[in-house]
């Protein structure tokens, strides 16, 4: 499995997908980090991966925040399979709602639970 994650303070939210690669995956999860927009340096790869976990609010130096990079998954009509939403604000779905994005995204609240996490992941 292949799981890209768009999140410029990764180190906060480590230990719950470290867990769950070595507690349920035999630590075959191949992780890919990167902390700001322009890191992705071939946008369409993203299509590549299994989950795309995504901050919603990248780092002030990153070209795009989360909700840019929704956009241009919407716009360039891109199959990106499993976005999952990384955010520490509770009123998300409304804001994806006010920009014309899909409100439909699972969400992780920050800080990760595990168990939130162990669920999204065993859906697919």
């Amino acid at each position: 499995m292949k799981i890209l994650i768009i999140e410029n303070e990764y180190s906060f939210i480590d230990t719950p997908f470290e867990y769950l690669n070595d507690l349920y995956f035999n630590n075959s999860i191949e992780y890919t980090v990167i902390p700001k927009s322009q890191d992705l340096r071939h946008f369409n790869s993203i299509v590549n991966f299994d989950y795309v976990f995504l901050d919603i609010s990248l780092a002030k130096k990153s070209e795009l925040d989360g909700f840019g990079i929704l956009r241009r998954i919407k716009d360039d009509n891109l199959d990106v399979k499993n976005i999952v939403i990384l955010t520490g604000n509770h009123y998300i779905k409304e804001k994806l709602i006010e920009k014309g994005l899909p409100s439909d995204y699972p969400i992780l609240t920050k800080p990760i639970d595990f168990e939130d996490l162990l669920k999204i992941i065993r859906r697919v």
